[in-house]
């Protein structure tokens, strides 16, 4: 990995959003560098979402740009969207599939060099005893945990993550928050929502509040 690489930079410069004709927030403005990771906090309704969406390209802000390794995110999107993994607050999971299904989809789609198999996969999240069990028969926080497989198999830079520890249970919050450390270990970067304290190690963290 080269120089620059490792030291990829994620900017936001006089951010603005507003929704329904209210400013959630304007001027906003961080910096997130590799090894690091930025924790948005904010009560109901402040935009921590919105904010997400902007920072991913799903949606454009009236005012702010949004740079990586300082270009503007909108003049470099397919090569942005490839250094980016987003797992918004509702598990995207196929419930008419089973386990196995939408896992083998994952790999299908999110090709990574991460070795090991469906069942590998599965023991990773807990659910090896679950493959042949459709998702639509889950639990809020099995289906959570399907959903953030991607977690293990990802190669991606930056993970943005909305809320990813809703209806775990304390075990698995283990699991993802030792996920988590080993991605900044490595010189990834991590934007997260969360409505409770999470750990993320001696790595780099700071909090942004909306």
């Amino acid at each position: 990995m080269s120089e620059s690489q490792n030291n990829t930079q994620l900017t936001a410069k006089a951010l603005m959003c507003e929704r329904g004709g209210r400013i959630l927030f304007e001027n906003l403005e961080f910096s997130i560098s590799s090894g690091q990771a930025m924790i948005i906090q904010g009560s109901n309704g402040a935009g921590k979402t919105s904010l997400l969406r902007i920072i991913t390209g799903l949606s454009q802000p009236p005012e702010g740009t949004v740079s990586w390794d300082q270009q503007n995110i909108d003049t470099i999107a397919e090569e942005f969207q490839q250094q980016l993994l987003y797992i918004g607050h509702l598990a995207a999971v196929k419930r008419e599939l089973t386990v196995r299904e939408n896992l083998q989809l994952l790999k299908r789609f999110w090709p990574s060099d991460a070795e090991g198999s469906i069942a590998d996969l599965a023991e990773n999240v807990g659910l090896r005893q679950r493959l042949s069990v459709s998702c639509s028969r889950l639990s809020a926080g099995q289906l959570r945990r399907v959903s953030l497989a991607r977690l293990f198999i990802s190669s991606q830079k930056l993970w943005v993550l909305d809320e990813p520890l809703t209806a775990l249970d304390v075990d698995f919050i283990t699991v993802v928050e030792q996920c988590l450390q080993k991605h900044l270990q490595s010189g990834g970067m991590a934007i997260l929502t969360t409505h409770r304290g999470i750990d993320l190690g001696e790595q780099a963290s700071f909090t942004l509040d909306l």
